[in-house]
Formats: structure tokens, sequence, C-alpha cells
């Protein structure tokens, strides 16, 4: 992918069952689409292995990846494959219903989650708050100091960085196309564009931002944004990430940087589904991942790093509109929430049908979430 395409697409935005419960094994005018393009990988947080001092044992032959087939979800998988798809996974309830790879591809091979990486970090700042890490509502300055004084960049609050609101220009050509050494120290420079809180505009800057906040305040316990996730969120539910992209200085790319199979991403879906619940232990809060879902005054349709779906009412384009209504609990604004990146990559949460499915593609500009959904919602129907 050229950095023409990625910029572009920007702006019109282990080898066994996963152990789920019960299971074995922009302007205000105008949304932007959530399927942005992110960066393509490109530095890789590989430290070289030391030998190991004795021989490891290796198996004969590793066990085989399983795979999980059900009649009902037919025309789902069908719709995915036409359209590009490299693997579904969809569990219903306390059980996955459907976990194939499609296309020639194992269903748990480990792909780039791209612009679905966002989503992980709403729920990292209401645990990183509930630790008492930081306040949502705390200046930015207060700890990026040299921000004091600096016109709207003073009055920027950590809310907005999350809600995308921060005023911040969207980052795309400096942060993916420069690709400069220290994405989040290039990240500070970036120019305001709006007063925070008054334009929704996506792109990698505000994470980049957040992750030097992160950076800073965790200095003290020697870790960064990455590693919390995984010590609050990821551990607890068995989550293994294949690979996250750092930059140069070793900083971890949030906004694009994920990769993993799609049954491990299923299980941060069925967390968020659960209210933060992960077989009968609280990881999160119940009323921290509400926050995550509740609309935000200048974009209904994001919350803190999760798309939301539209209302009834809502003129988005048709990569927005990500769920047509089907009861009356999809009008609650955390019925249906969507991780979403480039090529359409894609993890939904239903929750009034008990659902998530995560899905991984290739680019097809023919994709269409509701009527994905329309054969998902029909599929669950049956699926009792």
């Amino acid at each position: 992918m050229t950095h023409n395409r990625t910029t572009a697409c920007w702006l019109v935005i282990a080898a066994v069952a996963i152990a789920l419960p019960g299971c074995n094994g922009a302007s205000h005018s105008a949304p932007s689409e959530p399927d942005s393009a992110r960066a393509e990988p490109t530095v890789k947080d590989v430290e070289p292995a030391a030998l190991p001092v004795e021989p490891v044992a290796v198996p004969v032959a590793p066990a085989e990846p399983q795979v999980i087939e059900n009649a009902a979800y037919e025309p789902a998988a069908a719709y995915s494959a036409e359209h590009g798809g490299l693997a579904l996974v969809v569990v219903n309830g306390d059980r996955i219903a459907l976990a194939i790879g499609q296309n020639d591809h194992p269903v748990d091979e480990a792909h780039p989650l791209r612009g679905a990486s966002e989503s992980f970090w709403g729920p990292v700042a209401v645990a990183a708050a509930r630790d008492g890490l930081l306040d949502l509502d705390e200046l930015v300055a207060s700890t990026i100091h040299e921000w004091q004084d600096v016109r709207w960049k003073d009055e920027m609050h950590i809310r907005q960085l999350l809600q995308y609101t921060s005023g911040l220009e969207s980052g795309v050509w400096p942060l993916l196309r420069d690709r400069p050494a220290n994405q989040y120290e290039r990240a500070l420079t970036l120019e305001m564009v709006a007063a925070p809180g008054q334009r929704f505009q996506v792109g990698p800057s505000h994470l980049a931002v957040f992750g030097e906040v992160m950076r800073r305040k965790l200095a003290p316990e020697g870790i960064d944004a990455l590693r919390y996730l995984e010590q609050r969120i990821l551990d607890p539910i068995g989550l293994k990430i294949d690979h996250w992209d750092r930059d140069a200085a070793g900083n971890p790319d949030l906004a694009n940087g994920a990769q993993m199979a799609a049954r491990e991403w299923a299980k941060f879906g069925v967390l968020i589904r659960d209210r933060g619940s992960w077989r009968g232990e609280i990881v999160l809060e119940e009323q921290d991942v509400e926050a995550c879902l509740q609309r935000g005054s200048v974009q209904p349709n994001f919350g803190l790093t999760f798309w939301l779906k539209t209302r009834t009412s809502d003129t988005a384009s048709p990569r927005l509109a990500i769920a047509r209504p089907s009861t009356a609990a999809d009008e609650d604004s955390g019925a249906v929430v969507m991780a979403a990146g480039a090529g359409n990559q894609r993890l939904y949460i239903l929750r009034s049908l008990n659902l998530v499915v995560a899905r991984f593609g290739a680019d097809d500009r023919d994709w269409r979430d509701p009527e994905f959904l329309d054969r998902v919602r029909a599929a669950a129907a049956s699926d009792r």
C-alpha cells in the first residue's frame, strides 16, 4: 500500500480454541469514516532471543487450529469471503459459534488490526482513572508541561484525546508518511486546527499524545501504555498479542500497531459485551465500560475510542451506519459497538443479541457493515 493510498483511506474512514467463558480450549457537519487507513507495520517490537542453555523439545507436529463451522452463519461467512475475508469468529453467549479461516488463510493466523487498534485505549484510560493514575478531565498540559501557556494546547483535556476532539491536526502525513523516529515527540509539535472540544477529526495524533501522557505517568513504574494494557486488561482475560508495532524510539503505535488472531480479538469483545466481567471476575468496572460507550457531543457515533451504532435519523455514510435498528434495545447507545480498521477489519459487539464478531479482511470498497450484520442477525436468531 502506498503512502498516498494510506492517507486517502484514513481520511475516508494459540493453536487451540480460546478460553472464553464456558468454552473449551473531521468537522461536526460530516462524520468521518471509521475504516480509515493506518500505517503499515514497519518497526518490529522484537528483541533477539537468547539461545537456550538446554535444547528445547519441539512437538513432532503442531496441533491443528480448531475450525468451528455452523451452517446458520453460512450467509454471513459467504458475504465476508466474497469481500476479501481472511478470518471470521462469532461468539454467541458463552460459546464460539463459528471460527473459520477464509480465502486460504488459517483461522488462527494473526492479522494487523490497523485502525481498530485504537479501541483498546478508551478502556485503558478509564482503568487508569480507576487506578488513580490520571483523571479524564485533567488538562493534558499538567503532564505535558511544555504545552503550558501554549494557545489551545493548554486547554486540552485527556478525555478529548480519546474522543478525537482535541483540536490537533490529524497527524496523518507527519506521523504516517514521514514515519518519524519518535512518533510521540513529533506529535507534540503538531499544530492546533481548532479549540479543544469543537471539532471531531480522525487521525493518529490524539493517541500519540495520549501515549506520551501515559509514558510520563508510568515512568516511575518503568512501563509504557502497551505494557499497562497487557497487565491491567489483556493478561487477566488471556488475550495474546502476536505483535505490536513500535517506532525507532520504542514507543508503541497506539492507533495502528496491534496484530493478533481473530479468536484472541474476540476475547476483548466479550469483555466489553459483558461490561467488564470475565468468567465471573471483574476486570473493568461496569460503569467504566459504560463511560467508553457514551456518545460524544461533537460526534455522536463515537465514544471513547469506540464506534457506536448510528441512530435512525443519522445521515452518515453506509460504512458508519453499522447496524440497522432491529429491537428497542438497539436504541441504547451501547447496544451495537464497533472497532474498525482499514481493509474492513472489524470487531462488532451486539449486546442485545449477546454476540461478538471478529472479522479480518483485505481491502474491498464494496463491503457494507449493515449488509453483513443483517446476515449475522438472521443467523443468531436460529442459533439458540
